[in-house]
């Protein structure tokens, strides 16, 4: 196996093919320089449809779980296990999937992820039971944990270096807005077909996806690591503004040692990868409670169901936008500081939202804590995380880092939900979720490590002490 890029461990290739070093090189530097082009536009796009499917499917639950509550008779604490059930799922999508990208590829990994999470969405609609419809959501949530590391590693490794940062955040807006559309649609749907016809709805884009995806090129620095450069060439020369071979060869170096997971938390990996734990975990546990109780929270309050629908799907509309706002940032005061900016103002502002008393007040801080936390700072974090780590375990890191914000909801789904059977005032709700934000913007920014302006093989250079 020959790869372009400088690791921190792992013997170096010795006695490589003259060129081949000088050719892979050349072709990732004009992946990095090359003209945003309509291509990378169609690329893009078909990602970012994936995103928005995915978050559908995902942050529907708030708005199904009345309904399904009153169809089996659950109780708090099975309506809070039922939520988190996806998440269990999703835990362990998150963290498979990255190995068997980083061993197969990126592409074929999401076809099997979308192929899976949307026919169980079909199969979910069907359940009988408490226990087929748990069964079901966490075999769902397999697929639905797969796919979104995968689409920050596929767009990581293919935008030009000086958009990556926006392009990467900008994605999350498509998967947070798919919950404004789940409101919307949620209006519609549930009180004519009831909460079985969202997960029918959700299952509707399987084909659309899989033809996108299909369509699509293999990533070019995949197939570097694997040493298959004419494909990697052929991809590069219709993608890339630029000629890869007008451009000179740098002095990065091949390594042949395959990934190790352990290698994520050891060495120069383990500090940032501690603080994006941190900050995917308190971010999860925030942005996941808020989508499972926020419409009963509201019901509580006393609006009727269609309101709390709106004023939710208003929120998480706002938590959409937030991603643009991050995404402008990331280039100007870097990644770190973003993401952990933007995660101790939403920490401040849920302590204002728990106080708040009027609806016009509720709506508005809902908003723009939603704008700040879950949207300003969700995608630029992803973002960052997948400039973190080298190729060769590029899309193994991307996932355990999102498990982390999966085990966040899956922490965060019961004990909310505990919180409010045990008719806890309803501003007690917000201190714990501000709390846990604010940990999440001191300890990430403490730990992590910067990676503005640079390529991705200059970003494992820069933290493995090396220089090309």
């Amino acid at each position: 196996m020959a790869s372009s890029e400088v690791t921190c461990s792992g013997p170096q290739t010795a006695g490589a093919p003259p060129g081949l070093t000088g050719e892979a090189d050349r072709l990732l530097d004009s992946l990095d320089r090359s003209a945003f082009t309509p291509t990378h536009v169609r690329m893009y796009l078909a990602v970012a449809l994936g995103h928005f499917f995915d978050g559908f499917d995902i942050n529907m639950m708030g708005l199904v779980l009345p309904g399904i509550v009153a169809t089996f008779g659950l109780t708090r604490g099975q309506a809070g296990f039922l939520a988190s059930s996806v998440f269990l799922g999703m835990f362990v999508g998150s963290t498979l999937i990255g190995l068997i990208a980083d061993r197969y590829g990126r592409r074929r990994a999401m076809i099997g992820s979308i192929l899976m999470y949307c026919v169980l969405s079909l199969a979910t609609a069907a359940a009988s039971n408490q226990t087929s419809l748990v069964t079901l959501r966490i075999l769902q949530g397999v697929g639905l944990g797969a796919e979104v590391p995968l689409v920050f590693t596929y767009l990581s490794e293919f935008m030009p270096a000086r958009r990556r940062g926006l392009l990467l955040a900008s994605s999350v807006f498509f998967w947070q807005a798919s919950s404004f559309f789940a409101a919307l649609v949620a209006i519609w749907v549930v009180p004519a077909y009831t909460w079985r016809g969202m997960f029918v709805v959700g299952a509707v884009p399987a084909v659309l996806l899989l033809l996108l995806w299909v369509g699509l090129p293999e990533s070019v620095r995949f197939l570097v690591g694997l040493g298959r450069l004419r494909e990697a060439n052929a991809i590069v020369t219709r993608l890339s503004t630029v000629d890869p071979a007008t451009l000179p060869p740098s002095s990065r170096l091949p390594v042949v040692q395959p990934a190790r997971v352990g290698e994520i938390v050891s060495g120069a990996y383990l500090r940032p990868t501690l603080g994006i734990w941190l900050m995917q975990f308190t971010g999860g546990a925030v942005f996941f409670g808020l989508a499972i109780w926020l419409p009963s929270i509201f019901a509580r309050m006393g609006f009727p169901l269609v309101k709390s629908f709106v004023f939710t799907g208003v929120i998480t509309g706002a938590g959409a936008l937030g991603n643009l706002v991050g995404g402008a940032l990331l280039d100007r005061i870097g990644r770190r500081t973003t993401v952990s900016l933007l995660l101790g103002i939403g920490g401040l502002l849920m302590l204002a939202w728990g106080r708040a008393t009027s609806p016009a007040a509720i709506l508005a801080l809902g908003a723009l804590t939603a704008l700040f936390s879950s949207g300003g700072a969700g995608g630029p974090l992803f973002a960052y995380t997948s400039e973190i780590y080298p190729t060769r375990f590029r899309a193994a890191g991307t996932g355990w880092a999102a498990s982390w914000k999966r085990i966040g909801g899956i922490v965060a789904a019961p004990a909310l939900g505990a919180l409010l059977t045990a008719g806890t005032p309803g501003y007690v709700f917000f201190i714990v979720m501000g709390a846990v934000l604010l940990t999440g913007a001191i300890g990430g920014y403490l730990l992590g490590f910067e990676t503005r302006g640079k390529s991705l093989e200059e970003i494992t250079a820069a933290l493995c002490g090396k220089r090309r």
